[in-house]
């Protein structure tokens, strides 16, 4: 490779990584701001969450928000960056998603001077981000379903003490850590907003899509329906949700021995190419050169990914 090209690669890796970085931080950077005022305001003397003007952080790419205002593109992303906690607009993560095509596309042409490497390295590139996100999703749905049991605990103590649904909710918000006190907030924040209980709690589920969740907002709606004594209703499922959080643990220390060796083998095709490149140079080069090559290389990624979902559906046990 000539010193232009790498020099060129280093330059272009840089300004993308620059650019991906500082969306990520400034949406990071504002939220930190906006719950940290939240948790000043909120003291033990003062439970009740005031409403409160955000300042309108600026639109960094306002092009693609224009493209994609008012679609079913913006409001499934919308509510895919909700469930991962990230305060990102829509634009800002296709943003993303493109810089990193691009610097993926960019590295496979430098590296190999050949367009279908490159073309390779772009869908790398830009599954990477939203690999980043659902793994967001998934640990924050993890540490969510744990604190349920005791948000329950919490919400039918206040509910026995006198405290109305809604600020027992505002008592989660307020003394409990995140994520569910980031969600109960904004329960709180739409019911303030004009939004009905109902209407909040659903798009709560809507937000998290956890089944213990939504086993509360049933119980809770009902009784806005019929009436019915909520606080032992809200005991009785917190103790039925600890038993499926201590069952999901068993499980998952039982199916540890398979995710680990669907990790190895997953993992094993990629370490023994990177290993016979370094030991046999120019062994493997067939693969990317000629036309049966990229057919075999394209069989086995496709075998690769259906191994990928036939172990994840072993090791999944629904409870």
């Amino acid at each position: 490779m000539s010193t232009v090209l790498l020099a060129s690669a280093i330059a272009f890796l840089v300004v993308t990584g620059g650019i991906i970085a500082y969306l990520v931080s400034t949406g990071a950077r504002a939220g930190h701001e906006r719950l940290t005022s939240v948790a000043v305001q909120n003291t033990r003397e003062q439970i009740a969450v005031p409403k409160t003007d955000w300042p309108v952080e600026r639109d960094h790419v306002p092009i693609i928000t224009n493209l994609l205002r008012r679609t079913e593109i913006q409001n499934a992303l919308q509510l895919e960056i909700l469930r991962a906690g990230w305060l990102l607009r829509p634009s800002e993560l296709i943003a993303i998603i493109v810089g990193a095509a691009l610097t993926g596309a960019f590295i496979g042409l430098v590296a190999s001077q050949r367009w279908p490497v490159a073309i390779l390295g772009a869908g790398i590139g830009a599954v990477i981000p939203w690999v980043m996100l659902k793994t967001r999703q998934s640990s924050r749905a993890k540490a969510l379903n744990a604190q349920i049991p005791e948000a329950m605990d919490m919400l039918a103590s206040a509910l026995r003490s006198g405290f109305s649904f809604l600020r027992g909710l505002q008592l989660i918000a307020s003394q409990m850590h995140p994520p569910i006190s980031q969600e109960f907030f904004q329960v709180v924040e739409e019911v303030q907003f004009g939004a009905s209980v109902s209407e909040a709690l659903d798009n709560l589920i809507d937000r998290t899509r956890d089944y213990d969740l939504e086993l509360m907002v049933s119980a809770v709606q009902t009784q806005l329906e019929i009436g019915g004594n909520l606080a032992e209703i809200l005991d009785n499922i917190g103790g039925m949700i600890r038993e499926r959080v201590k069952l999901s643990g068993e499980i998952a220390a039982a199916t540890a021995e398979g995710r680990l060796s669907a990790g190895i083998l997953l993992a094993l095709p990629f370490g023994i190419a990177f290993v016979m490149n370094i030991t046999n140079p120019g062994y493997m080069a067939p693969l990317f050169t000629t036309s049966l090559g990229h057919i075999l290389l394209l069989i086995g990624v496709v075998l690769m990914g259906l191994g990928a979902v036939v172990i994840k559906k072993l090791v999944t046990i629904d409870i």
